[in-house]
């Protein structure tokens, strides 16, 4: 039986024609309209018709921002500002006339892992995901915790600033995303941000560039520190790592050696973390939206 998967990120709206074994039968993507809501819901039943005559089953939505699965519920779209306080799954039922769930893409992504990925041997974990910001989920017994208020796992908004003093330009979010390492690199070789990107960043530490191998240590101990606080209080069997930028094993070597960093400073107290990529990269989101479809539905 197939599906159509759909993971809305605030620049494109990837979507995929997909077997309940996971198995990926076509792939396409379309700019997303983040302003205008009836252009945007317009977009994703566009979708649906082109892939129409696939037969899916029904539809399984990833998308960013703080959501009720259960009720089909978004409070609010992330960086889709045009979402909020809206009865996604309703409409969306309404105008295709199959089953839709929606599933919050971090936890999507965790999900994805948990299912077939390198979670699937372990009952309690944690994703990382380092995107524009943070993104992350909190897995216990190879569920995904949610919160009382649905904020299990949203990272971004750890604090890592001065106290009594919130403010986004200082937590965790910003400072901890792909493009807080692009500032990092970019401050390290006297560079404007905006002439760089996460390739250009991991050509150059790749090549040997002594200054962005400074920064990308420098980023790995900001994150390591993170892993390390969520050690001590979940103290989950493994993290996984996600983003874009978890496909470069050089941002795994820094990482293990900002690890090993404050292992050794609290002298075996605190045990070392077992961290991973994440298995699927750019399909996490797609997987584990469906694998939220199928589990929701009863049919895995």
């Amino acid at each position: 039986m197939n599906y159509l998967a759909i993971d809305i990120g605030g620049t494109f709206i990837k979507y995929a024609v997909i077997t309940e074994n996971a198995e990926i039968i076509s792939k396409g993507k379309k700019p997303t309209d983040r302003d205008h809501i009836d252009v945007f819901l317009d977009t994703l039943e566009e979708i649906y018709r082109e892939n129409e005559i696939s037969g899916p089953a029904g539809v399984a939505i990833s998308m960013a921002g703080v959501l009720d699965v259960d009720r089909g519920f978004a409070y609010h779209g992330g960086g889709v500002w045009c979402v909020k306080n809206l009865e996604i799954v309703k409409i969306l039922e309404d105008r295709l006339k199959v089953p839709v769930t929606i599933e919050n893409d971090a936890k999507a992504a965790a999900l994805a892992e948990v299912w077939m990925g390198n979670l699937s041997d372990v009952r309690d974990g944690i994703v990382i995901v380092l995107g524009t910001a943070i993104g992350g989920a909190v897995i216990i017994d190879r569920k995904v915790l949610r919160g009382k208020n649905l904020m299990a796992g949203e990272f971004s908004y750890i604090s890592i600033g001065e106290a009594g003093k919130p403010a986004w330009p200082d937590t965790w979010g910003p400072a901890g995303g792909a493009p807080g390492l692009i500032r990092m690199t970019a401050a390290k070789k006297g560079m404007d941000p905006d002439t760089l990107d996460g390739v250009a960043v991991f050509d150059m530490v790749n090549g040997g560039d002594a200054d962005a191998r400074a920064a990308l240590r420098e980023y790995t101990d900001l994150l390591a520190q993170q892993i390390m606080n969520l050690q001590v209080v979940i103290n989950p069997e493994r993290f996984v790592i996600g983003g874009g930028i978890s496909c470069q094993p050089v941002l795994f070597e820094e990482l293990s050696k900002s690890v090993q960093v404050i292992t050794d400073t609290f002298l075996g107290h605190v045990p070392a973390p077992d961290i991973m990529p994440c298995k699927f990269f750019n399909d996490s989101n797609l997987i584990g939206a469906l694998y939220a479809h199928l589990t929701r539905r009863g049919i895995s």
